[in-house]
């Protein structure tokens, strides 16, 4: 039963500008979340449903298959929730507040979000100009003028063996600087010093004193502890105009 706000009938309406919901709705909207105990803005997404396998080894999450710490900016509002990330379908996943329903939210109304530690931004390709990234979500690795950023992603293959099936969930990590608005893939050390030639000197000496690899398995460390130190190097100066 939904119980009208004091004061509030059905007859009355409050006049309101073409295309927004009368003041008298957004009232009764606002008591009904209030007496589900969640707010329907951010739980309006499709059902997420579990499609791994038993048989599949690995899981499909970011980090942890557990939901973790979140907080997410979602249609233009701000919600600490727990949280997982799917990065095989790149979806964020939560738990409905009412029974055991999950559910995914809609891309497209996420702007960032965070997990534990990590933070995340969505990023959306100019289909204007080739691009070296797809529209999707990144992990800001290191943030500030220039941004070392991430896409995780995750890969189900499965097979039909003898006596059934098989499969697994491998991941994959493709870095990008970011510079305003330009984005550049980068991988060994190389392609890092070709996108700052005036400091490259001093890049390559701390890539030597600090040992660097850069090996699939430490590519993510050794980016972020370069473009780190890139950080705190001072600006180089224009040259002087005559």
């Amino acid at each position: 039963m939904l119980l009208l706000p004091a004061g509030c009938a059905l007859g009355q309406t409050a006049s309101a500008a073409p295309g927004e919901v009368p003041p008298v709705l957004r009232t009764l909207r606002q008591h009904y979340e209030a007496g589900l105990g969640f707010d329907s803005q951010l739980y309006n997404g499709q059902e997420y449903v579990n499609y791994v396998r038993s048989y599949i080894k690995g899981h499909a999450f970011f980090d942890s298959a557990d939901p973790q710490p979140g907080t997410v900016e979602y249609g233009g509002g701000t919600y600490s929730v727990p949280l997982r990330y799917d990065i095989v379908r790149e979806v964020l996943v939560l738990k409905a507040p009412l029974g055991a329903l999950t559910l995914q939210l809609i891309n497209e109304r996420v702007t960032r979000f965070s997990l534990g530690s990590h933070s995340f931004i969505r990023l959306v390709a100019d289909s204007g100009r080739a691009a070296p990234i797809r529209t999707g979500f990144y992990e800001v690795l290191v943030d500030g003028s220039v941004q070392l950023l991430a896409a995780h992603r995750k890969n189900l293959q499965q097979r039909s063996v003898a006596g059934g099936m098989e499969g697994e969930i491998t991941q994959k990590d493709e870095f990008f600087v970011r510079q305003g608005t330009e984005l550049h893939s980068v991988g060994k050390a190389k392609s890092v010093l070709a996108l700052f030639p005036e400091s490259k000197a001093r890049l390559r000496e701390y890539i030597k004193t600090r040992k660097l690899q850069f090996s699939s398995t430490r590519r993510q460390e050794a980016l972020t502890a370069l473009l780190q130190y890139y950080a705190t190097l001072p600006v180089p100066s224009s040259p002087a105009r005559h």
